[in-house]
Order: C-alpha cells, then structure tokens, then sequence
C-alpha cells in the first residue's frame, strides 16, 4: 500500500474501532464483552497502519510504541484465551472481569505514546497532538476503575457511572475525529507524493 493508502485505512480502522468501542455502553455482556475485543482488534490494525505510515517520521520510540498498541492486544487476547476454564466465578466477581476490558486500554496507551512522540517528531501535517487526546481517556479511566474494582471486591462504583459515561463518550468522539482528520489528511498526503 501507498503511504496515502496507509493514513486512509488507519483512519477508517480507528473510525470503526470507536463503534466497537461505545458498545461498552451497551448494558449488556453480550454486546461489550465482543465489542471490546473487537475494538481492540480494529485499534491494533489502525496503529499497525499508522507504524507503516509514519514509522520513518516518527523515529524509533514512536514506532516502537505503535508496536505495543499493535502487539499487547494480541498478547491480552492470548491471555484471555487461555483463562477460559481456569478461572472460577468467584474470583471474576471480585474484580478479575476487568481485564476482558482491558484491550482497547493497551491499544490506547500505544496511540497515546505514540501522540507524545509525534509531538517532538512531527510526523503528520497537522494536528500532532490529536493522537495523545485521541489516546488518553479510556487507559486513565481503565487503570482508575480497575484500581478500584480489585480494591473493592468487585464492588462497581454506582456512583462513578455518569463520569465512566462521559470519559467513554469523550474517547468515542476522540478516536472519530482522529480517524477523520487522517483520511482528509490521506488526501493531502496524496497531492505531496
């Protein structure tokens, strides 16, 4: 694929992992539980394509830390396979479930890197700080409700559910926009070549 290609898809693929993604809202394990490994397995494929993009620009810290967005999904997939059958209903419900929503952080945590990166670097035509606020919502809640899930027994905090609301919606609409400024950045990447 052309480097315009590249920016393109990565686009549409954080673009469709944000729709994965929100279906966390959903209420519902069987909606969330697919949704959040689907999204990380679309953010993982949008980050492998911006590495490819944009991984001479970027120098070699910024790859490396699309590699993790890119290859912790997939240890975190491996994981979660081989928990199946091992893991019993107590310890799930003393927090253990967090870590089926654990994927889309790992991916995010890369992009958020990444965004720091790209910062000093300067690898794309505009916006480079858009990767850091595209990245950063999901992992800082993730890691605050995981922190008090575990701590609490499994205890989920009621009260917080309008902040978790927020701070998904806010990483939703985040990803979106990332996505759409790099397919309109495709274009400008193509008039360049």
């Amino acid at each position: 694929m052309s480097k315009p290609q590249l920016i393109k898809s990565s686009g549409w693929f954080f673009v469709a992992g944000a729709f994965a993604f929100i279906t966390m809202l959903s209420g519902s394990d069987p909606i969330a539980i697919p949704g959040s490994v689907v999204s990380a397995i679309l953010l993982a494929v949008a980050m492998s394509r911006l590495r490819a993009a944009y991984g001479d620009s970027v120098g070699r810290f910024g790859r490396s830390f699309l590699m993790i967005g890119v290859l912790a999904p997939v240890l975190w997939l491996i994981v979660i396979a081989s928990m199946v059958g091992r893991v019993t209903e107590a310890q799930v419900n003393e927090g253990l479930w967090v870590v089926i929503f654990a994927g889309p952080a790992i991916s995010l945590l890369g992009l958020t890197l990444f965004g720091l990166a790209a910062l000093i670097s300067r690898p794309m035509p505009r916006l480079n700080w858009l990767p850091v606020i595209a990245g950063i919502w999901y992992p800082v809640m993730f890691t605050l409700f995981s922190i008090y899930d575990i701590s609490h027994k499994g205890k989920f905090p009621h009260q917080y559910v309008p902040e978790l609301i927020s701070i998904v919606m806010i990483q939703f609409l985040a990803l979106c926009i990332l996505g759409f400024v790099l397919i309109d950045d495709s274009s400008k990447e193509l008039v360049t070549a």
